[in-house]
């Protein structure tokens, strides 16, 4: 049977107790309401606000399923170790059932950029921009890596694999023709990012719109997937593609570019740590589009699907012109 609602936050909810003891909370002095519920054939999630004595929120987040997913320790382990080097730039974290996946953190008034954008003009855009710049900066500062010689090929053996897949059937993407000549054309750049150099950190890991929120004066970063020290035009290129597929002009996007040049300017005045021009920041922002491509189905897509396949495509245009 389908699980309604209301079993949703239930089930959080049975995890609320423990969670209060581990703070030093009584249960019962405090109400719940839902903030957030997802509930799909992949995922059953809840986030709920919990408002207790003298108004003080928080949020409960809960993950039904996936059970046991290793995934939920990691991306705990990552904010725990971002709010001890960065505590500004995180919710604080109170209280956490592994077992249970459910946890507990303060409760930011604060808004998604991804609703941000939907909301601003193009000037606009760039401002937050330039703010999501500023944030990802001080994360990146905060958790450093090393400056290295970027290494290309890790990058592109995966790609030559996926492109295998759809060249024998395997794998299904739309436009498959289009796609491996794309895919080709980017292989063939890959003299232009050979024997550069490049910065290291801890990355957040899925750095899409909605996981950083702002209010009118500071910027937080939610729900880390993972601790790794990877290049990063990682995290660039998965925020800023995001944004040039849902919200970014074409027709103002120069020809091989991924980015308008007011935004592209604009992230990197924020960012501080590397240029546009980094080597890893160039491969993986055009990589990051050949990956939305190949992670849309080809048929059953849902309503957000459709809308990123519907700003894609135009985008792919701009990136690989000609082609």
């Amino acid at each position: 049977m389908e699980m309604q609602s209301g079993d949703l936050v239930a089930a959080a909810l049975a995890h609320w107790p423990a969670l209060a003891r581990q703070m030093g909370e009584d249960p019962a002095a405090w109400t719940a309401a839902p903030l957030s519920l997802r509930n799909d054939a992949r995922v059953a999630r809840s986030v709920l606000v919990l408002q207790g004595p003298g108004g003080r929120r928080l949020v409960l987040k809960h993950q039904l399923r996936p059970g046991a997913d290793p995934g939920f320790p990691a991306a705990v382990a990552a904010h725990l170790a971002v709010m001890e080097a960065w505590p500004g730039g995180v919710p604080a974290l109170h209280a956490v059932e592994p077992g249970a996946q459910a946890l507990v953190m303060d409760y930011l008034a604060a808004t998604p950029l991804s609703q941000l954008l939907d909301e601003a003009p193009v000037a606009g855009q760039e401002a937050l921009l330039r703010r999501a710049g500023r944030w990802l900066g001080g994360f990146h500062s905060a958790l450093p890596g090393e400056r290295r010689v970027f290494q290309p090929k890790f990058t592109l053996c995966y790609l030559k694999g996926i492109m295998s897949e759809v060249a024998s059937g395997a794998r299904q993407v739309v436009a498959p023709g289009r796609f491996l000549r794309c895919a080709g054309a980017l292989c063939a750049t890959q003299a232009n990012y050979e024997g550069r150099e490049t910065l290291t950190a801890q990355t957040h890991g899925d750095l899409h719109l909605r996981n950083l929120v702002m209010d009118d004066a500071q910027c937080w970063g939610i729900d880390f997937a993972a601790e790794r020290v990877v290049p990063v035009g990682h995290d660039i290129a998965r925020l800023l593609v995001d944004y040039a597929i849902l919200h970014a002009q074409k027709d103002t996007i120069p020809d091989f570019e991924v980015l308008p040049m007011g935004a592209a300017s604009a992230f990197f005045e924020g960012y501080e740590r590397v240029a546009s021009s980094d080597p890893s920041v160039g491969l993986l922002l055009r990589n990051r589009v050949l990956a939305e491509w190949w992670g849309l189905p080809v048929t059953g897509r849902s309503i957000a699907q459709e809308r990123r396949l519907a700003g894609l495509m135009p985008l792919v245009g701009r990136v690989f012109p000609g082609i």
